[in-house]
């Protein structure tokens, strides 16, 4: 199921903004049974995608990459998509309250800090979109290990060292020489989130680690071949 939501997360996000924007227009209906039950349902929908997004950090995912121009990457966590999910339904849902209690019915009129704070939720909502559909996670390189994220990016040279970890949301990487450790923007801490299985992420990366000979397959289907269980 979680595989599901990462391949179709573009409709997942779309579907669930809109789902949440019809309802939040309906709230604001003078039928106070009609405004009711679209309240419920926002609410149903906030905290379903909130317990899927708990039920998920103990999902399986597939041991894996994909292989995309000379490296292995991943899609994002089904985590991530949830929650970018709920935090867009979230803001509309409390919109839709708001206006619903201020000016019931159509028409409704926005003073200058409402616009404000819309226009921060909206700018909020388009980074986690764009964090979930952007170029970003861990990718495998032959010379090392590159994570992009919205703000920054982390390269970590296999000559660096690194020790990887499973951990609750992806992979912690210990790192025997940080010195060589190369940082664009704002990107602090060696956490790694991964969309692929936690255990074998955290297993190929002390592969390639440790072994330099199996560097060069990296991004190859040969060398995703040699990472399958046998």
């Amino acid at each position: 199921m979680f595989a599901k939501i990462v391949q179709h997360r573009v409709a997942l996000l779309v579907g669930a903004l809109v789902f949440a924007l019809i309802l939040a227009a309906l709230m604001q209906m003078e039928s106070l049974l009609v405004a009711e039950v679209c309240a419920a349902l926002l609410g149903v929908l906030l905290l379903g995608l909130f317990v899927a997004t708990l039920i998920e950090l103990n999902a399986r995912y597939p041991a894996t990459f994909l292989v995309r121009e000379g490296s292995f990457t991943t899609p994002p966590d089904a985590g991530t998509v949830l929650s970018t999910a709920g935090l867009t339904v979230m803001p509309v849902a409390n919109i839709g309250f708001l206006a619903a209690e201020m000016h019931p019915g159509f028409g409704v009129r926005l003073d200058r800090l409402e616009i404000v704070s819309l226009v921060l939720i909206v700018l909020i909502a388009a980074l986690l979109w764009y964090r979930v559909l952007g170029p970003f996670g861990p990718v495998l390189r032959p010379d090392g290990l590159l994570d992009r994220q919205p703000f920054g990016s982390m390269f970590v040279p296999w000559e660096a060292g690194p020790r990887a970890q499973p951990a609750l949301q992806g992979v912690k990487l210990l790192i025997a020489r940080p010195d060589l450790v190369q940082r664009r923007g704002f990107r602090p801490g060696t956490s790694i989130r991964t969309g692929a299985d936690r255990g074998f992420t955290a297993w190929a990366i002390n592969l390639y680690a440790a072994r330099p000979e199996y560097r060069p397959t990296i991004g190859t289907d040969e060398g995703l071949h040699l990472l399958q269980p046998r």
